[in-house]
């Protein structure tokens, strides 16, 4: 059951003043490449070797399943890495390996101007938890990317054609009892898996539009800002962790998009009752191991470059995330774990989501009840 209200603005409710395009070397994982003030992080969690440890959720058995989690991401796609290669190449030769359709076909414009349900429907076919749609607020792509490569980074342009107006959203739904493990090793193959979903849907999905005769650049964490896009996309709210938060999975998402020039029919941002609710919670500010969450009010001053500025929010201190990542020997979900939206469907949880939305003078009793029942514990890795 999706209890949502419909409002006028996605994204552009947090701006609070002239926000320009992000330069994404500016990005955390980006600064371990350039910054000197990084580098000796970045040789910690990009080069250091991490042993097995004999604790659950750190053994050689969990880090392989890591490994084995991220494997399509990496090796077929590397969004995370700036992407425009394998499952998220730019450009296609236009061929079909079968059926050998001829290639240089276009579906007729009337056909193209009905096809929003038809595209959402393939979404979801090739392996999409949601799919939204919106008009692409060009503040969000990157002003230019920045490429890690055997060599070491590099900038890049990030040029994006003018008739390249609406973005195609995809969340994929992490798995629960894994996230459920946080820090441990079995929450990171979760975002692994999901990393590596966002990869195939996407490329499939960029795939399918080219052959219907349009352009289609598929992208995970490169090129544009996701989280901005799937607010404008209807897809969820921002919330104090620094995530996009979904009605349906809460934070416990992975967001990939299909920017194209396929006229296509937007859909209209949402909320919820997150931000309100965000504003006592405070759970993953309290369980973030590195302090890295605020606890106060949402803000448009920054930590550091990391933060996009001009945006009114919880920003993250990222540098001290990244740096409990690299002594941790693996990502960190926790604030994800813990956030009370974070719950599988089912009747009570509907419930409790709507009374967020619809009386949220409640909310108090909600945060209570979650704690209460102890939702957002860390679970055993071994029973995982």
């Amino acid at each position: 059951m999706r209890t949502v209200s419909y409002v006028d603005q996605g994204a552009n409710r947090y701006v609070v003043g002239n926000v320009t395009p992000y330069d994404q070397k500016n990005e955390m994982f980006k600064r371990c490449w350039w910054d000197p003030s990084m580098a000796a992080l970045g040789e910690k969690f990009y080069h250091a070797p991490v042993r097995p440890r004999e604790k659950p959720g750190y053994r050689l058995k969990d880090l392989s399943l890591v490994n084995a989690a991220w494997r399509v991401e990496r090796e077929f796609a590397q969004g995370v890495r700036g992407g425009r290669m394998g499952l998220y190449n730019w450009t296609w030769d236009g061929k079909f390996s079968f059926p050998r359709v001829p290639s240089g076909l276009k579906i007729s414009d009337d056909e193209a101007r009905c096809m929003t349900g038809t595209v959402k429907r393939a979404a979801t076919l090739f392996g999409a938890s949601l799919v939204g749609i919106c008009e692409l607020d060009r503040r969000w792509i990157y002003e230019q990317a920045y490429l890690l490569t055997p060599d070491g980074g590099k900038v890049a342009e990030n040029t994006i054609p003018e008739e390249f107006r609406y973005a195609i959203v995809i969340a994929v739904e992490m798995d629960y009892p894994a996230i459920q493990t946080s820090p441990a090793a079995p929450a990171s193959a979760a975002t692994g898996m999901g990393y590596s979903k966002m990869a195939y849907v996407a490329g499939m999905l960029a795939l399918y539009i080219r052959g219907l005769g349009y352009q289609a650049i598929p992208c995970g964490n490169d090129t544009a800002c996701s989280i901005p896009i799937a607010i404008d996309a209807g897809l969820g709210e921002i919330a104090r962790n620094g995530l996009l938060i979904t009605p349906e999975y809460g934070p416990r998402v992975r967001l990939a998009k299909v920017l194209t020039d396929l006229p296509l029919n937007p859909d209209r941002p949402i909320e919820f009752g997150v931000w309100d609710f965000c504003r006592i919670c405070k759970k993953c500010a309290k369980k973030c191991p590195s302090q890295s969450i605020m606890h106060g009010e949402p803000t448009d001053t920054v930590h550091n470059i990391s933060n996009r500025e001009k945006v009114r929010a919880w920003h993250i201190n990222a540098e001290t995330c990244l740096s409990f990542w690299a002594r941790n020997g693996t990502d960190c979900s926790n604030c994800i774990r813990v956030c009370p939206f974070n719950k599988p469907s089912g009747t009570f949880h509907d419930i409790v989501r709507w009374g967020i939305n619809n009386t949220r003078r409640l909310n108090r009793l909600f945060l209570w009840g979650d704690d209460f029942i102890g939702y957002g514990k860390k679970k055993d890795p071994n029973i995982f």
